[in-house]
């Protein structure tokens, strides 16, 4: 019962591959949850397709702006965590999806270009806490990184900071364990996953998890 909005307004910052990874994860720990695949490109029912059978993710896909809030309502009722796959760009369907959102996840990379991005992202969460009078959190996770990346990736967690955005503690580093999903469908909690890139995501849903936690005790 809790909805997370995965978003960002520049696209390739691995915004599906998180999705799909925090949500396999999760259901393999026992959890029911659901991706509502409201981006155009349609990658994240590709993935279900090859997920196979043990997999217990339920995909809703082929959402658009006129039907996203029914769909979050509707999924926000069955499951217990939601998972929104919004396109890389601004738009009605991205502010409707955080507008019913209890967190809202931002990807980066730690390029210049892609911190710009992250800022415009969170504006457009600042204009639905004024609209609904509410706090929406609010998480950037660093994405895509090169290993070589690190002193890179402190300034960047910097400059978000600095500018009272909070960024996840678990980065997640580029891998092939990512990159070969799309074509096998095996996640890394997959049993026969990664076991870095496992960590990674294990990493990151704890994260998740520990904020809507909180999010419920101070409801």
């Amino acid at each position: 019962m809790a909805v997370v909005s995965v978003c960002s307004t520049k696209g390739g910052v691995g915004k599906t591959t998180l999705v799909i990874c925090l949500a396999d994860a999760y259901a393999r720990q026992g959890g029911s949850i659901a991706i509502i695949d409201a981006d155009p490109n349609g990658h994240v029912a590709s993935w279900r397709e090859r997920a196979g059978e043990d997999c217990t993710v339920d995909v809703i896909a082929g959402v658009t702006e006129k039907a996203i809030l029914d769909r979050i309502s509707d999924a926000a009722s069955r499951y217990s965590v939601v998972l929104v796959d919004l396109e890389g760009a601004a738009s009605q369907a991205v502010t409707y999806a955080i507008a019913e959102s209890d967190l809202v996840l931002i990807p980066s990379k730690v390029s210049g270009m892609d911190l710009q991005e992250v800022f415009r992202t969170y504006e457009v969460v600042q204009r639905a806490e004024k609209m609904l009078r509410r706090e929406i959190p609010a998480r950037v996770v660093l994405t895509q990184m090169s290993p070589l990346q690190s002193r890179v990736a402190a300034h960047a967690r910097q400059e978000i900071q600095s500018a009272a955005i909070p960024v996840l503690k678990t980065e997640v580093i580029q891998r092939a364990a990512y990159q070969s999903i799309h074509f096998t469908g095996t996640t890394p909690a997959h049993p026969d996953g990664d076991p870095k890139a496992k960590q990674e995501v294990a990493g990151v849903l704890d994260e998740l998890l520990a904020v809507l936690a909180t999010q419920q005790q101070a409801a």
